[in-house]
């Protein structure tokens, strides 16, 4: 007969083997990784914000005065420049590029200093996974927009998004929206999000293990879904202007932002979030794409 403490115990046998676990996972997720696999950090996350807004908000606004002094839309006021730009993807969307370009090629020298490596080691670019798996990626984010059409059918959704209403203006418009958002947009959101904000909270939770505050398991079930909602609830909120703020497509969105955190962690890659992003944009566009026989009849977006 076994007493407490006997190797025989069954509780003292389960004891053992949750803490081979723990070590196990210790060992694995966290002591070897090497400093490149650390980064980027929360610090260089909050960095990333620090620079991009300014710079965002600063470039469109270069951007648009540039078009109103050369007269690009006719001669009207800047005021009037700035309200079209917010309405007229002919004019907004270039603007956008070019502040996109212009954070991506300060991120770029900025990150490669501080982290003496390339920026896209460092963003666990990893180009090469996706690229294996370009197909399932592809699919991945199709059937995520093929869902959220479905879900939307039943979700209380806004009937005429301000999204939507720019793609109204012109059929060269709505080809450049289309354009942006399977290019520019799945990039820096993606660069922005799953590149800096979800590492950084996991690498956050790591930290904690690693002082020995937190146990590897927690680590795992709790720190890794907290870090992908923390991730998702304020990419989520970004697109709210977009979809007049109704939660109905804002928890689609966040629900997107899930499988993109999941595929960003399972693959350790940023760009096959980024392709899983590109397809699920290209799905929305499809629809209305059809609809207006290739955008020849934005008309019947009306109502």
């Amino acid at each position: 007969m076994s007493g407490p403490g006997d190797p025989g115990d069954p509780l003292v046998r389960l004891t053992a083997e949750d803490d081979r676990e723990e070590l196990r996972y210790s060992r694995a997720d966290l002591a070897g990784l090497t400093p490149t696999e650390r980064l980027p950090s929360l610090g260089h996350a909050v960095l990333f914000f620090l620079m991009m807004v300014p710079l965002l908000v600063g470039a469109q606004y270069l951007a648009i005065v540039t078009a109103q002094r050369m007269h690009v839309f006719g001669h009207r006021a800047l005021a009037a420049y700035v309200e079209l730009a917010g309405s007229d993807a002919r004019l907004g969307l270039p603007a956008q590029a070019f502040a996109y370009l212009l954070v991506a090629g300060c991120g770029a020298w900025l990150f490669r200093w501080i982290w003496q490596r390339p920026a896209l080691e460092g963003l666990h670019w990893h180009v090469g996974v996706a690229a294996r798996r370009a197909g399932w990626l592809v699919g991945i984010g199709l059937v995520c927009g093929l869902g959220n059409g479905v879900a939307g059918a039943l979700l209380p959704m806004p009937k005429d998004p301000p999204i939507l209403l720019d793609m109204m203006h012109s059929e060269a418009g709505a080809w450049m929206m289309l354009l942006f958002g399977i290019t520019f947009a799945p990039a820096l959101e993606e660069t922005a999000f799953r590149g800096f904000l979800l590492p950084g909270f996991v690498h956050a939770f790591d930290w904690l293990v690693r002082k020995g505050d937190m146990r590897a398991r927690t680590r795992k079930w709790v720190g890794l879904p907290v870090s992908i909602v923390l991730t998702s609830l304020p990419f989520a909120f970004m697109h709210a202007p977009q979809v007049s703020h109704a939660w109905g497509p804002l928890l689609l969105i966040g629900m997107v932002s899930v499988v993109l955190c999941v595929v960003r962690l399972a693959l350790d890659s940023l760009a096959a979030s980024m392709l899983v992003h590109a397809a699920y944009n290209l799905t929305l566009f499809a629809g209305i794409l059809v609809e207006t026989g290739g955008f020849r009849h934005l008309e019947r977006l009306a109502g």
